[in-house]
C-alpha cells in the first residue's frame, strides 16, 4: 500500500464522513473497513425472503435531515428520499394512539380530540422548537463548547429564561410531558423518543434526546432512502470516492503502529502496513482501540481510568417481517404512519426500560415499528409490505445468560404484543428474519453488547464526559490518533456529526502544526 495522509479505521456514517472532508481538503484518506460492505449499522438487504428490502440496522434518518452533513456532503441530492404523511405515532393501547402529522396543526387537531388543552400545548411545544429548540439541537451537534452555537442558542433561550430553559432540559422527559399534557396518548407521543435510548423515562437527562427526536420528526419528517439503507452507505462511499479518497472493504485493521508516542500508521489482517504521514482516524468503539488496536500502556493512568468508567446502554432485539399485505392495525391513523411506537403510558415505558436496564427481559416490551414500505413501495413486491422491528433489551438475559436460550420465547412476547396492536398480523407474515444482541455485536463489534447507540445516554456519559472526561473533543492522548465514532459526542443515531466535528478538529489541529 502507498502512505497516505490520513487512515480511517471503519466505514460506519462517522468514518465516511469524516473521510469526505478531509478528502474534500486536499488529503490523501483511506478508509479501511472489515466487511465486505461499507456502510456500517447504515445497511439493507434481503433478510427475509426475495424481493422484500430490510434495513438491518438503522432505518430513519430525521436526525441526518437536522445535520450539516446531509447539504455538505450532497446526501439530499444524491438520495432519493421518500416522506411519510403521519411521521410517528404512540400507542398506549391497542385501539388508542396519538399521531403525528406532517403538518402541525394537524397533530395538534388529533391531540385536541382526546383532550381539548393537548393540541394547544403540542403547538406551544413545536413554537419552543422553532423559536429556542433548533438552536439547542445545532449546538448539541457541534462540538462541545463551540461558542457560537452556544451563544446563539443562549440569545434565543432568553425569552423564558436561561436557567429555567435548561432546568426544563435537564429534567425527566415524563415530568415535562405529565405537566405540559392531559391524555395517556399525547404523553406517550412525546415521549416516544425515550424508547430509542437506554435511559428510563422517569431519569434526569431523559428530555433533550425525547423531544430532539420528536420535534425533529414534527419538522422534518421520517425521511427514509428510496430502495434501503444500503443507498445511503453507497452515497456516502460515493462521497469519499469523489473527493480522490479511497474506501477498500475486506481489509482489517489488526493494529495502529505507534511511534514514540505518535501514531504513524496500521497493520491489516494480511499483514501490510499502511504509513499515514498525518492521522488515523478511528470509527471504533473507544475499547476495541485501546486495548485492541493500540497498547494501553501507552496512556496516562487518568485516561485508562476514564476508559473503564465508560459504559454501553442496553441492547437492541431486532425482527424484520415480511409481510403478504399491510400491518392490520386496530388503532386508527397507524396504517400510514413511518414509525409506530408500541409503548403504553409513562409507568409502562418506565418499567419497561428499568427492566431491561436491570439484566431482566421485560414482559410487556417497548416496540418501534418501521413501516418504510408505506412510503417506499420499492422495499416488497407488489401488495407485500415490511417491518422492521427492534425493543430495548438486556445485553445478556439474567434469567438464562444466554439469547440463544431466550430468543425464540421473547420472539413469542414480541409477535404477541404486534398481536395485540394488529389483530390478524400473523396471517400475513411470508418471512421473518431475528437478530439478537449478540448477534448484532458479531456482525459488528461496534455494537457492544447490541448497543446501537455505541454507548449508554446517561447524563454522566455525556458531552464532556463522552468517550473520557476530559477528552471529548475526538483528540487521545497518542499524537495523530482521533476518536470519531458513535461513542464520541454527540453520540448515536445516524447523523454524522461526529465524524464531522472529528474531521474539523483534524484539519485544525495540522494548520496549527499540532500533529
Amino acid at each position: 500500500m502507498d502512505d497516505v495522509d490520513a487512515v480511517v479505521i471503519g466505514s460506519g456514517p462517522n468514518g465516511l464522513v469524516a473521510a469526505a472532508l478531509l478528502a474534500r481538503a486536499g488529503w490523501r484518506v483511506t478508509v479501511l473497513e472489515r466487511s465486505a460492505v461499507a456502510g456500517g449499522a447504515v445497511h439493507s438487504a434481503e433478510h427475509t425472503v426475495p424481493g422484500y428490502v430490510h434495513d438491518t440496522y438503522s432505518a430513519f434518518y430525521g436526525l441526518l435531515h437536522s445535520s450539516p452533513a446531509l447539504s455538505e456532503l450532497g446526501l439530499d441530492r444524491s438520495v432519493a428520499w421518500a416522506h411519510f404523511s403521519a411521521p410517528v405515532a404512540a400507542a398506549v393501547s391497542p385501539e388508542v394512539a396519538a399521531v403525528c402529522h406532517s403538518d402541525p396543526q394537524g397533530t395538534a387537531a388529533g391531540l385536541a380530540r382526546r383532550a381539548a388543552v393537548d393540541g394547544p400545548a403540542w403547538l406551544e411545544l413545536y413554537r419552543w422548537w422553532t423559536d429556542v429548540g433548533t438552536f439547542f439541537l445545532r449546538q448539541m451537534l457541534g462540538p462541545v463548547g463551540e461558542p457560537r452555537a452556544g451563544l446563539a442558542f443562549a440569545r434565543r433561550a432568553r425569552r423564558d429564561g436561561l436557567l429555567a430553559t435548561t432546568q426544563f432540559l435537564l429534567g425527566p422527559i415524563e415530568a415535562l410531558c405529565s405537566d405540559r399534557f392531559a391524555d395517556p396518548a399525547a404523553r406517550a407521543l412525546v415521549a416516544a423518543g425515550a424508547s430509542h435510548a437506554d435511559v428510563p423515562v422517569d431519569a434526569p437527562g431523559t428530555t433533550p434526546a425525547a423531544l430532539i427526536l420528536a420535534m425533529a420528526a414534527q419538522q422534518l419528517g421520517m425521511p427514509v432512502p428510496v430502495g434501503g439503507a444500503g443507498r445511503l452507505a453507497g452515497a456516502l462511499v460515493d462521497a469519499v470516492t469523489a473527493a480522490g479518497g479511497v474506501v477498500q472493504t475486506s481489509s482489517e485493521v489488526t493494529r495502529v503502529v505507534v511511534e514514540r508516542n505518535r501514531v504513524t500508521g496500521v497493520e491489516t489482517g494480511d499483514g501490510a502496513v499502511l504509513r499515514a504521514r498525518r492521522a488515523v482516524l478511528a470509527d471504533t468503539g473507544p475499547r476495541a482501540l485501546f486495548g485492541g488496536l493500540v497498547d494501553t500502556h501507552l496512556l496516562p493512568t487518568r485516561y485508562l481510568a476514564g476508559l473503564r468508567r465508560f459504559r454501553y446502554g442496553t441492547g437492541i432485539f431486532k425482527v424484520d417481517l415480511a409481510l403478504d399485505g399491510p400491518a392490520p392495525w386496530a388503532a386508527p391513523g397507524l396504517a400510514e404512519t413511518g414509525v409506530v411506537h408500541l409503548t403504553g403510558d409513562l409507568d409502562a415505558m418506565a418499567e419497561a426500560a428499568h427492566q431491561a436496564r436491570g439484566g431482566v427481559v421485560p414482559a410487556r416490551p417497548m416496540l418501534i415499528v418501521g413501516q418504510q414500505s408505506v412510503a417506499d413501495p420499492s422495499r416488497a413486491p407488489a401488495g407485500g409490505h415490511t417491518l422492521w422491528v427492534e425493543t430495548h433489551v438486556p445485553p445478556v438475559p439474567r434469567a438464562t445468560g444466554s439469547w440463544a436460550r431466550s430468543k425464540d420465547a421473547f420472539l413469542d412476547v414480541v409477535m404477541g404484543r404486534l398481536e395485540d396492536h394488529a389483530p390478524g398480523l400473523s396471517a400475513r407474515v411470508v418471512g421473518t428474519a431475528v437478530r439478537t444482541p449478540q448477534d448484532l455485536e458479531h456482525e459488528n463489534p461496534n455494537l457492544v453488547g447490541g448497543d446501537l447507540g455505541a454507548g449508554s445516554t446517561a447524563l454522566d456519559q455525556q458531552l464532556v464526559f463522552r468517550p473520557v472526561p476530559g477528552w471529548f473533543r475526538y483528540a487521545t492522548p497518542v499524537k495523530g490518533l482521533y476518536l470519531c465514532s458513535a461513542s464520541t459526542h454527540p453520540g448515536g443515531g445516524v447523523h454524522g456529526m461526529a465524524g464531522h466535528n472529528c474531521a474539523r478538529r483534524v484539519l485544525s489541529d495540522r494548520r496549527r502544526h499540532r500533529i
